[in-house]
């Protein structure tokens, strides 16, 4: 920190003992202030203020909230992207047209992929918008992922079903096309991680 400069006389034939008053008011509650010396000079600074208890718990469920309804949105995506298998209706039949072994693979790794880039994204704007509150934005994050990847899984792996379901029950017949089964539990974690990767990584970005 640089030296200031030392105190002028006062103007008007009154005097000035040299010293500098750092006690004063601020009417932003955002910031405070924040005084000492330097180098035998006295300095004052502002700093950002803390939010809250409360606000950071309000805005933690928010993130929350906001992460897990882009669930459902997510897993419609997956199942429009991924791998489909093809049945077949007879009856009260249902047969695979083809055996479809390496799709479940593939689906697998769209779900990877697609739940990442949310986590990404999510984790971006949550340190863009609420990077001041700490610690409870980034559980939020974890949690929320968590909940919100299980969402995307169970919504993409209702597609198509419920037509089927319903042929099946009026003893029908047909081909339908229905989105593969989520193999590997492992990939519920793509979401959280790429949140906090992508938190993180803005975080030492910016030197926070």
């Amino acid at each position: 920190m640089r030296p200031g400069r030392a105190a002028a006389p006062c103007s008007g034939g009154g005097r000035h003992d040299g010293r500098v008053s750092t006690s004063w008011s601020d009417s932003d509650t955002r910031t405070r202030p924040v005084s000492g010396t330097a180098f035998g000079r006295p300095y004052a600074l502002v700093e950002p203020a803390s939010p809250p208890v409360q606000e950071d718990v309000k805005v933690g469920l928010l993130t929350l909230v906001v992460t897990v309804l882009v669930g459902a949105p997510v897993g419609l995506a997956w199942a429009a992207v991924a791998p489909h298998v093809k049945v077949v209706v007879v009856g009260q039949q249902v047969n695979l047209v083809e055996a479809y072994g390496d799709g479940f693979i593939a689906a697998d790794a769209y779900f990877l992929a697609a739940t990442l880039l949310a986590g990404v994204l999510g984790g971006l704007i949550a340190w863009r918008l609420a990077a001041a509150h700490g610690p409870v934005v980034v559980f939020a994050l974890t949690g929320g992922g968590l909940i919100a990847a299980y969402v995307a899984m169970t919504v993409g792996e209702q597609v198509g079903l419920d037509a089927l379901r319903s042929a099946v029950r009026a003893g029908g017949q047909g081909m339908f096309e229905l989105n593969l089964e989520l193999k590997s539990q492992a990939a519920l974690v793509g979401w959280p991680l790429g949140s906090l990767l992508a938190y993180l990584g803005a975080s030492l970005a910016r030197g926070r």
